[in-house]
């Protein structure tokens, strides 16, 4: 009986050889497979070539894994295909592929110019363990394994004859049989519990994801219900404001009248004003003539003060040196006084020295006389002829 339910379970847990394949292709196409990149962000620069150069590098990624690829450098092809002058969003497209494949890309030093160009695999360095654990250890040899069971246990079960008779040596070969199939039940069980394992792996993943689909569907939801009310905020605002325009409108037309009157009222002021100016500047340059005579005036004054008092200060010194002046008078006329005196007497000396010149002087004619006489008269022939020698 125990017998009978290992082979029920055997062959209720196993499948044909042909539904194994089908097994292990649907675990193949259940491969995790996705999109990925190299783990760099790009940006586009202002210079004539529009070059996308690196703007930060993700750690992990293949650009942080190769260690030469640094920040500022330029991407210049991407699998042969020069990308100079595209687009961030075309370059990206030619970049992003399948977790696991290589992409060759061209960049170019920022600091040298110089080109090189770097093979790189997609995805980060947990993406690319998943996909090696799979294509190595994990579903591939499994499947491969139950394709072979299947086959043999198939084989095995299509060797026992319908309605055979039981006997012992049969028995010993079913026991073998089993003892084989319940080795090859707990080779299948580990590999099962291993398959579960990894599936369940990727089950927790996948719930992971789907939270944060879900996490992101709802902020979604909550922004799109934000807008929408933001939107049917600035519906209602708009009314409102259409209103408030229209309000506007007939209020315009009333603040334009007002304003035209206004404008009236104010030009009239500015005439009323221009005259006051035009008055009160006309006063302020009589003003302005008036007291330039005042100071001109005063200016006259105080120039005849001046001029009264040098004159008065003129006054005074020549006053004083009158006074010196008269005091030297007196004492010149009390000198030529004196001098009168003085040459009163010595007037009355000449005189009488006269007198006696004169009694002199006509003695002295008297013998000058008598000497002519004698010399024009009587002198002598050598005298003669002398003065005729002198003469000519």
């Amino acid at each position: 009986a125990a017998r009978k339910t290992i082979m029920s379970d055997l062959g209720s847990m196993m499948a044909p050889p042909g539904d194994h394949a089908g097994m292990s292709r649907s675990w193949h196409n259940e491969q995790p497979v996705g999109l990925a990149g190299i783990g760099l962000l790009m940006q586009q620069d202002n210079g004539p070539e529009n070059k996308v150069f690196i703007k930060s590098i993700v750690s992990g990624g293949a650009c942080d894994r190769d260690g030469f690829i640094s920040v500022g450098d330029f991407v210049l092809a991407v699998d042969g295909d020069n990308v100079v002058g595209y687009p961030v969003a075309d370059i990206r497209e030619k970049i992003v592929g399948p977790i696991g494949s290589q992409v060759r890309v061209v960049f170019e030093k920022q600091s040298t110019g110089e080109a090189y160009e770097r093979s790189l695999v997609r995805g980060n360095a947990s993406q690319q363990t998943m996909a090696t654990d799979y294509s190595s250890s994990g579903y591939a040899q499994m499947s491969r394994s139950m394709d072979a069971r299947g086959a043999a246990m198939g084989g095995s079960f299509s060797v026992l004859p319908v309605g055979a008779t039981t006997n012992d040596t049969e028995m010993s070969r079913m026991k073998s049989r089993v003892s084989e199939l319940e080795a090859q039940l707990n080779i299948s069980q580990e590999q099962l519990r291993r398959t579960k394992g990894l599936l369940e792996h990727d089950r927790n993943a996948s719930i992971r994801s789907v939270k944060e689909i879900d996490s992101l569907q709802r902020k979604n939801t909550e922004q799109v219900m934000e807008l929408q009310a933001l939107l049917n905020r600035s519906e209602q605002a708009r009314r409102e404001l259409e209103i408030q325009v229209a309000n506007s409108k007939s209020r315009e037309e009333e603040f334009h009248l007002a304003f035209n009157r206004a404008k009236e009222q104010t030009e009239a002021r500015e005439m009323y004003f221009a005259d006051l100016k035009k008055q009160f500047d006309e006063m302020r340059v009589a003003w302005d003539r008036d007291m330039a005579a005042l100071r001109d005036a005063k200016s006259e004054v105080e120039k005849a003060k001046v001029k009264s008092d040098e004159e008065g200060a003129k006054l005074r010194k020549d006053i004083q040196e009158l006074k010196q002046k008269e005091i030297a008078r007196r004492e010149r006329e009390e000198g030529i006084r004196q001098l009168m005196h003085e040459a009163e007497s010595k007037l009355l000396e000449a005189k009488t020295l006269e007198e006696k010149v004169r009694g002199q002087a006509q003695a002295l004619h008297l013998l000058f006389g008598q000497w002519h006489k004698d010399f024009f008269t009587n002198k002598s022939k050598e005298e003669a002829e002398l003065e005729q020698y002198f003469l000519a």
